[in-house]
């Protein structure tokens, strides 16, 4: 795969007197991390948070540069330095730390994952240590969720935004350009004195209409196009989209509250549209895949939003690789999804238990969302579920019914049905109550390798948050169900066995995110075994 280099266009902004005389931030990604033990790594996907970011910089401005430490050289696969447990995807830390323009007034760096926290401290602690003359600050959902231990366990940082970054980022840059006192910024933590300050909670940004579209000109897309990337199945030259920000609802093991709140904003659909078309002509788009939370709340919006694309016309494919509610969902509105093009829908269900899902405060039907299931097979629309087995008070029975229900949607002609190993995630209720069970350690006395284990498939997690079943029997649970789903789909469905075996080699298109994520790993393993390119090319 070529990779795009990023030097030579920074070089040539910076010989720019206007690029000269602005203030200037650069935008970091750090590359993403995976035990070494696993072929695959998470979703490599486009980083639409850079690209708002530095939309929203340019508007205000404030000259921007990305360094896109995943994007710029997805062929790297390399153990980290510190902990050769793991690998990591993307560029060196020398290599993001060469690409830091001189003229940077300000570093911003994003950790949504906790699970890459300490990687990402890491790299922020070796930029600080090159260029000691430059601020850097951090926002992102570990953050938000974890402000003064991030700050203390990472000194290099001045300042952290918490939640939505839109806005907080523009009036840092500009209180640094200003010389005015940042401390008066809304949402914003910081150390003094030992102690964590955190200013006035920041107002939910409610005209997310007015704000500028991805500035996708300073991430090396093409990159991810020749990747073959997507979040959810692969069908064609793919491009992320939001439509809506934040979600209303409480689950128990969500993060959501701690970086938005439950206040929920959808963007008018005409102006969804216009970037789906803008996107089409300019970067040639066969499919989109739409990253929010949870994009179908309001059924008269989801119609109005399928209506649009029917009314222009539009030939795109479209896929919700996220969980989303089956409220506002019907057959009328699956039939107008897939008229719009819609060809994969994704419900989050999380248990096949109803006893589990008043636990976990998901306000779900599963005899409706089975119910779902058949109308989307009816008009011939792809579906997925999403599953998590070991809550914290889930009993052996409750597990073994989510297993059941898995077994049940693949013969029901669901595609995907992955179930995942619940990970106490940090800012969640769930992490809040291990706590004080004391199975988890207090914020101020939390270790790397319990960061390193939320959710990374292949690492063995040492501490036992399920009380009733083990890790070893979550692993096995989760293996015997994913072998019984995929075996009944593919017994009941042996074409579709017979393309995922062709699209191994011609890479056309992936029928699911199961084979897409199989490719992924091959790709991987092959990169690991010091072979740098396959020689899979895309049908265009």
């Amino acid at each position: 795969m070529k990779v795009i280099s990023k030097l030579e266009n920074i070089k040539t902004q910076n010989e720019t007197e206007d690029y000269k005389n602005k203030f200037h931030v650069t935008l970091i990604r750090i590359p993403i991390v995976s035990a070494a033990g696993s072929l695959s790594f998470s979703s490599i996907v486009p980083p639409i948070t850079l690209a708002i970011l530095s939309a929203n910089l340019r508007a205000a401005n404030i000259a921007v540069t990305n360094i896109d430490g995943v994007g710029e050289n997805l062929n790297n696969i390399a153990p980290v330095p510190r902990n050769p447990k793991f690998n990591y995807q993307g560029l060196s830390t020398d290599e993001i730390i060469k690409r830091i323009p001189f003229s940077t007034n300000l570093i911003a760096v994003s950790c949504m994952f906790s699970n890459e926290w300490p990687f990402t401290r890491d790299v922020i602690k070796l930029i600080k240590k090159a260029r000691p003359e430059v601020p850097i600050i951090a926002g992102g959902e570990h953050v938000s969720a974890l402000p003064e231990y991030s700050l203390k366990d990472c000194p290099e940082l001045e300042f952290i935004a918490i939640g939505e970054g839109d806005e907080t980022i523009t009036e840092i840059a500009n209180a640094y350009k200003l010389k005015t006192p940042i401390e008066k910024i809304d949402g914003i933590a910081y150390i003094k004195n030992n102690e964590l300050i955190k200013t006035s909670k920041r107002k939910r940004l409610r005209t997310i209409d007015m704000l500028p579209w991805p500035a996708w000109d300073l991430v090396p897309l093409e990159n991810y196009f020749e990747l073959r990337s997507s979040h959810g199945p692969y069908r064609g030259r793919t491009m992320p989209i939001i439509a809506s920000r934040g979600c209303p609802y409480d689950c128990s093991f969500c993060s959501n509250a701690d970086m938005y709140g439950r206040s929920y904003f959808t963007r008018d659909v005409k102006c969804i549209v216009d970037e789906i078309e803008f996107y089409i002509e300019k970067y040639n788009i066969k499919c989109i895949d739409f990253f929010d939370l949870t994009i179908f709340i309001n059924r008269k919006w989801t119609i109005d939003f399928c209506k649009e694309l029917i009314k222009r016309n539009i030939k795109i494919v479209w896929q919700v690789s996220g969980g989303t509610r089956t409220e506002p969902i019907d057959e009328e509105v699956i039939s107008y999804l897939k008229k719009a093009g819609c060809e994969y829908l994704c419900f989050a269900p999380e248990t096949g238990s109803k006893e589990v899902l008043k636990m976990i405060r998901k306000r779900c039907d599963l005899d409706r969302m089975v119910y779902l299931f058949k109308i989307a097979k009816k008009y011939k629309l792809d579906t997925r579920a999403n599953l998590i087995i070991g809550f914290p008070n889930e009993t052996r029975k409750q597990i073994l019914e989510t297993i059941f229900f898995q077994i049940k949607l693949a013969f029901l002609g669901v595609l995907d049905a992955p179930v995942f190993i619940f990970s106490p995630y940090p800012g969640t209720d769930d992490f809040r109550l291990l706590q004080k069970k004391g199975v988890i350690a207090k914020d101020a006395d939390l270790k790397d390798e319990f960061f390193e284990g939320l959710g990374v498939e292949g690492k063995k997690k040492k501490e036992r948050v399920c009380e009733a079943v083990g890790n070893s029997e979550l692993k096995f649970y989760q293996f015997f169900g994913m072998i019984m789903f995929y075996g009944i789909y593919y017994i009941k469905h042996p074409l579709f066995l017979f393309k995922f075996v062709k699209n191994l080699f011609v890479g056309n298109i992936s029928h699911s995110v199961f084979e897409h994520r199989i490719i992924q790993a091959l790709r991987n393993f092959f990169m690991k075994s010091g072979i740098k390119k396959l020689n899979i090319k895309e049908n265009k």
